[in-house]
């Protein structure tokens, strides 16, 4: 049975240690995903790019609208992520299916009300200064993508569910099914073909929700056999996954937020500032991905070792996690100093915003150690269940360090423009970096976190019976 094997890691006693190759044997499935959307993002832009300038803007302004609507739903599907790891390594299996069923209740909910904002468009994106051109095709995009974002919410809250079982491959097929087919899908819809009309802008929408669609088709047909028979909503459970995912819920939309007042100071500072910004941020999502995708997998691999009772794996296994995310930004680092000017070139960029990237490409080099620390430190404590420390260490770091700092840097006092904003995000990545490790390495998280990944994955026959049935 695929659940025995996604947990077979901490059976029969478990293994002896979790290495840097058991941290990578989970990760790169993930990373492979997370680079299929960029690249399924990078297509979407360049096919509306000839479109016009209005419709490129028009869909930079409802993607950045669309994400804020679903990134409170990403952070509380996270909570599933974190039940499911810790049920796992406790090996109650029967439990772990029956929460395929109340991520997909939380999945429905989430999409009845963001799916109600499809009117919105007209009244948000001319407080985002938007033209009344850009106004009217950006809100066509949104109103479609916000309708479809059952298919988005589905797909998450089954991604969350099989990564929580160690599976992070079946996800990894859906979602680079899921891009290839919006690619190949993306230039048939937006400019016609055959029997099929021109659509422009809306064609992108289409092409992304039939994507989706398939995806999400293709996870829930990988999971018929493990998810067991049809369970109700569990009040305790769903009450379980709210008390995980929330705070991280609060921590993303705030953060998402956040960073769009970090690109306003950007746009504040100039045309040059941003559009050196968004290549460097673009150049390095290269380093970025790798180490997010290995932050997820150890914070799985954490779940799983605290509910199978192995305090000293989890440890293990953030460490072995830290080790890999920092050597591998590390290496990414000496490229963005070594060569700099090989990066950029293939962007076409004048000299004006040449000289602003190679400053940002030093400065992000230097945070690339930190940033691979904080990833992976606050990956473990997610998958602990230590999630009102991130949210309130990753909200608090934000608002209080990256947002002020940059901009008294940028476009204060000091007028650094986007270097001085770059410098605040710094001190942001160095403060989670430094509280997220003492949090880990002072001792106590671990106990409370062990408490309650035993309490919350202790076997109930009753939930069992139901999903053997």
């Amino acid at each position: 049975m695929r659940a025995q094997r996604a947990g077979q890691l901490f059976g029969d006693g478990g293994p002896e240690r979790i290495g840097v190759g058991t941290v990578f044997g989970l990760a790169w499935p993930i990373m492979v995903s997370m680079l299929s959307r960029t690249a399924m993002t990078t297509a979407d832009t360049l096919f509306v790019g000839r479109l016009g300038t209005t419709h490129l803007a028009a869909i930079g302004l409802a993607g950045v609208a669309s994400f804020l609507g679903i990134a409170f739903g990403m952070g509380l599907l996270g909570g599933v992520n974190v039940a499911v790891a810790h049920r796992t390594g406790a090996q109650d299996h029967a439990g772990a299916r029956a929460l395929w069923w109340q991520a997909m209740y939380i999945a429905l909910a989430l999409s009845v009300v963001v799916a109600s904002t499809f009117w919105t468009g007209p009244w948000i994106f001319p407080i985002l200064g938007a033209t009344e051109g850009t106004t009217e095709l950006a809100g066509e995009w949104f109103s479609l993508r916000v309708l479809g974002s059952p298919l988005a919410f589905g797909m998450f809250a089954l991604t969350a569910w099989f990564q929580g079982r160690g599976d992070t491959k079946t996800p990894m097929v859906a979602v680079v099914l899921s891009n290839v087919l919006n690619i190949a899908l993306d230039p048939l819809f937006i400019f016609g073909w055959g029997p099929l009309p021109e659509l422009g802008i809306a064609g992108a929408a289409h092409a992304t929700n039939l994507a989706q669609a398939v995806g999400l088709g293709f996870l829930i047909w990988r999971s018929q056999s493990d998810r067991g028979a049809f369970v109700r909503p569990n009040r305790l459970e769903l009450a379980e996954i709210w008390r995980l995912g929330s705070p991280l819920a609060v921590w993303f939309f705030l953060d998402v937020l956040a960073f769009g007042l970090f690109v306003s100071l950007l746009a504040r500072a100039g045309e040059a500032e941003l559009a050196a910004h968004v290549v460097v941020i673009r150049i390095m999502s290269v380093s970025f991905l790798p180490g997010h995708a290995v932050g997820e997998a150890g914070g799985v691999l954490v779940g799983q070792a605290l509910g199978a009772r192995r305090p000293e794996l989890a440890r293990q296994a953030w460490r072995s996690a830290a080790r890999l995310a920092v050597g591998v930004m590390a290496v990414c680092a000496f490229v963005f100093i070594l060569v700099p000017e090989w990066l950029l070139w293939p962007f076409g960029l004048d000299e004006e915003v040449i000289a602003v990237a190679m400053g940002l490409m030093v400065i992000g080099a230097f945070f690339q150690v930190f940033d691979g620390l904080a990833m992976t430190a606050l990956g473990a404590l997610k998958g602990a269940g230590d999630t009102r420390f991130t949210m309130f260490t990753g909200v608090l770091s934000s608002w209080l360090v990256k947002l002020p700092l940059g901009a008294w840097l940028a476009i204060g006092t000091m007028g650094l423009g986007a270097g001085g904003a770059w410098l605040g995000l710094t001190a942001d990545i160095i403060v989670l970096a430094v509280l997220a490790t003492w949090r880990i390495e002072s001792g106590g998280w671990l106990k409370a976190s062990q408490e309650r990944a035993v309490s919350e994955a202790e076997p109930d026959p009753e939930r069992a019976a139901v999903a053997a049935k």
